[in-house]
């Protein structure tokens, strides 16, 4: 089968000269720009100065008619006459962004409304010998969807943020491409994935799916389902390869769809296992349909989702691999960035290896988004990451109509085979919050039963009925938040059933000891907000903007009380911080905080409790926001936090009960922890130590111990406003640290530390060895713009025990440079 590559630089050009002339003149003396398929328009908009960088100051406002103007990608192409000789010529085009009417030599070939598609036009009779002309006319998806809504017989509403494109649920593209509470309204246009124009002379190979099922003596039957499209009645060859297995044999095809099947035993294959219990381990298969090849990496392994009813009335969610009960440790997961171009596998292969180094081993990918690019699912399979997959839908009321459920119906049916055979893919959920959205919104409320049945026809008629059909072996979960198929509990305010979201403490402005307040089963969203470092902060706002008020400093903050929420909480928790830089590092420290009291809090509840997904993990430019990583790839002091109370084994104490303060350890691995010690130690801010108390034990694998209660009260001597805990748990392959401030930070009458450094050179990076004459506190590393990790960060230490930090660099640095860049921050001196 002959393909020719249509993909590379591409000529854009608007549709109507006289519709953008008020926003920009460079088409008067350029007929087009050059624009890079795979990629999107803005892109090439900005590479050629057309518009200015979207994510810099407050000009994401300068470029909104990019999104609301109509624009045309062309090229030329040569087809050998002999290509067209007994085939039929498809374009396949996938990710193709949004409304575009595609044209080949002036004539209308095919029509895309559906981002999430896989789009093929037979292109037979339109092509000729020599050179031919294609061309893609983009609509804008907002035009499409504000000419769409005036035809509505009732309004269908949607969430509204900041700066936002006009009914964004009406068109089947990246919903947070509208704007987010966190993201910026970049209508991106584009097609995002390579373009195919083949020539078939047998036939295309639709989908291939894979079955496993484990046997009693330890190997397992492959079913490897093909769904062949030919093009004659025909006798083919086909072969398939894996692990060690080959099944050959031929089909005698009949013109159309064909399902295909093979069925191998594999002997002696490794289970895939996810991050933290065990390796990934992946197996090629090989499969020839006639002339036609496919490879794809698969793993052999067993997940269930159990949901088992209580004595008390709740509902369990419990990930099971191979048998084994996961706590599901990790967060939420949004596009990498608005700029759908720069969707790329070496971005992907940092954060999700970030992933991994946060001892995460679930991300949820989040229904605002997008069925994930391969590479993204690839390299899950690869590290051992779990995916909680949204279906794209979030925070709206949806169309319900013929048009729009073929639409979805459509999608899925392509989007359910192509995820289906990622060992990485643990679960599928209908929505992101549409269910309790039907209550945000005036017409719904008011018309509740009319929107109940729009939300049913779509979310079970069509998205759940679908995904049950094609991947019955998999969870179907209609929305999250939910409890289950058929059960319509209050999972925004209920902890019993099911996944939870859990706001009041950003949402509400309740206090951080409201995490205390609730035992959820599993909980799938829940944050609070920090801005990024300066250097971050650099690249968007200049000097004199750097001022938490500023123009640009809020027009990089989508949430409407954001910066308030956080100032407040400074003064709730903390002394107010003495600069603007200060500012940033203590809302990184608070940020960690919060969510470090309520995961470490959650995981002493195991098993009642069997999952955490913060939200959120990436940013998709930068901007004050819920992230661990921020839009740079820089670590927040949140994502240091993570990699710490998401450790496998962690001694935590807390204090629930005003007074009294609660000792675990848990160990979520796999295995038991023998001969292990934890100290508990008192000692004061000047670095008197008051007594300890130590204990000797075997820490079971899956298991929450409780190792004591402290009653502060019973300690008349102890002043709880100078005292610390300190929590020490060593074995031989073991050593964590854990301390928890008996008071309120504010309160607290912390010493100048008197921090000092020592920097060397080291393998791959530096070390930094800190050490300090009083204890220190929520101390902070920052190597400002050189890009690295730091192997630990926001930690305590204390006079007796100095703590040495690698830096690992992923550029080259020298040791004059990195000691120029380095600065640490502490709690202490914050307010100073």
């Amino acid at each position: 089968m002959l393909t020719l590559d249509i993909n590379g630089v591409w000529n854009l050009s608007p549709l109507s000269q006289e519709t953008i002339a008020p926003f920009t003149k460079y088409f008067h003396t350029h007929p087009h720009i050059p624009c890079t398929l795979p990629g999107d328009i803005h892109s090439a908009l900005l590479e050629s100065g057309v518009i200015n960088d979207p994510y810099v100051g407050t000009q994401e406002l300068q470029i909104q008619w990019v999104g609301r103007s109509d624009w045309v990608l062309e090229r030329t192409f040569e087809v050998p006459e002999q290509a067209l000789s007994d085939t039929m010529a498809v374009l396949t085009l996938t990710m193709a962004d949004t409304i575009i009417s595609v044209w080949v030599n002036d004539r209308q070939v095919g029509f895309c409304d559906n981002q999430f598609r896989r789009w093929r036009f037979d292109v037979s009779e339109a092509l000729t010998s020599g050179q031919n002309t294609i061309k893609l006319v983009f609509t804008s998806a907002e035009s499409h969807a504000i000419a769409l809504a005036e035809k509505l017989p009732y309004p269908i509403p949607y969430s509204v943020y900041p700066v936002s494109a006009k009914h964004r649920n009406l068109v089947r593209k990246t919903q947070c491409h509208s704007g987010w509470d966190w993201g910026p309204c970049i209508l991106s246009f584009g097609i995002y994935e390579p373009i195919q124009l083949a020539f078939v002379d047998e036939g295309l190979i639709e989908s291939v799916t894979c079955d496993t099922k484990s046997r009693p003596d330890d190997s397992w039957d492959l079913i490897v389902e093909v769904v062949f499209n030919a093009r004659r009645v025909q006798n083919l060859q086909c072969t398939a390869d894996c692990a060690g297995a080959t099944q050959q044999g031929s089909v005698e095809t009949k013109v159309g769809l064909n399902k295909i099947t093979f069925h191998l035993v594999c002997n002696k294959v490794h289970r895939w296992w996810p991050n933290g219990e065990g390796k990934a381990v992946l197996y090629q298969l090989e499969l020839a349909i006639g002339a036609q090849k496919v490879t794809k990496r698969i793993g052999f392994r067993t997940l269930e989702v159990k949901t088992e009813e209580d004595a008390e009335g709740g509902k369990g969610m419990v990930f099971s691999v191979n048998g084994r009960d996961i706590f599901a440790k990790g967060a939420n997961w949004i596009p990498l960035d608005a700029f759908m171009g720069r969707l790329t596998r070496e971005r992907y292969e940092q954060l999700l290896q970030y992933v991994m180094d946060a001892n995460m081993n679930m991300l949820r990918v989040w229904g605002g988004g997008l069925y994930e690019k391969e590479d993204f699912y690839e390299l899950c399979d690869e590290k051992g990451i779990l995916l909680w997959q949204d279906c794209m839908f979030s925070c709206s009321m949806y169309p319900s109509d013929r048009a729009f459920l073929a639409s979805v119906e459509a999608e899925l049916r392509y989007q359910v085979p192509r995820l289906h055979d990622h060992p990485s893919l643990a679960l599928w959920c209908g929505n992101n919050e549409d269910l309790g959205a039907i209550s945000w919104y005036e017409e719904s409320a008011k018309n509740r039963d009319r929107y109940v049945i729009d939300y049913d026809r779509l979310n079970e008629g069509v998205v759940g009925k679908v995904i049950k059909e094609l991947d019955p072996g998999r969870t179907w979960w209609p929305s999250s938040p939910s409890a289950g198929e058929g059960d319509f509990s209050d999972n925004w305010h209920s902890d019993k059933r099911g996944d939870m979201h859990f706001w009041s403490v950003w949402h509400e402005g309740r206090s951080f000891e409201e995490y205390y307040s609730i035992k959820p089963r599993f909980v799938s969203e829940f944050g609070y907000q920090s801005f990024p470092s300066l250097s971050t902060v650099a690249t968007y706002a200049q000097p004199s903007m750097w001022n938490l008020t500023s123009v640009e400093m809020e027009h990089h903050q989508k949430n409407p009380r954001g910066n308030s929420i956080i100032i407040e909480n400074f003064s709730r928790y903390y002394r107010f911080p003495t600069s603007f830089e200060q500012m940033l590092y203590l809302s990184q420290v608070q940020q960690a905080v919060a969510m470090k009291m309520a995961i470490e809090y959650w995981r002493t509840t195991m098993p009642h409790c069997m999952g955490t997904l913060f939200w959120q993990l990436n940013d998709n430019w930068p901007v004050a926001s819920w992230s661990s990583i921020d839009y740079t790839g820089k670590w927040k002091l949140l994502h240091y936090a993570a990699k710490r109370f998401y450790a496998p084994a962690l001694p935590i104490a807390y204090q629930k009960e005003d007074g009294k303060v609660e000792v675990y350890i848990v160990n979520d691995g796999p295995k038991a922890i023998e001969d292990a010690k934890l100290s508990v130690k008192f000692s004061t801010f000047d670095a008197q130590k008051l007594g300890k108390q130590e204990y000797r034990l075997t820490i079971e694998a899956k298991s929450s111990t409780h190792m004591c209660t402290i009653d502060l009260k019973k300690k008349p001597k102890l002043d709880r406003n100078k005292t610390f805990i300190y929590l020490k748990l060593k074995s031989d392959d073991l050593y964590m640290e854990n301390c928890l401030l008996l008071d309120k930070p504010k309160a607290c009458e912390l010493v100048d530390p008197q921090l000092q450094m020592q920097v060397e050179k080291a393998s791959g990076g530096f070390a930094v060895t800190v050490s300090c004459t009083y204890p220190a506190f929520e101390v902070a590393l920052d190597a400002q713009d050189l890009k690295g990790v730091f192997s630990d960060n926001l930690f305590a230490i204390r006079p007796t025990a100095q703590k040495v930090v690698f830096f690992k660099t992923h550029e080259k640095v020298t040791l004059k440079q990195f000691k120029e860049k380095l600065k640490v921050y502490d709690l202490y001196g914050s307010s100073k």
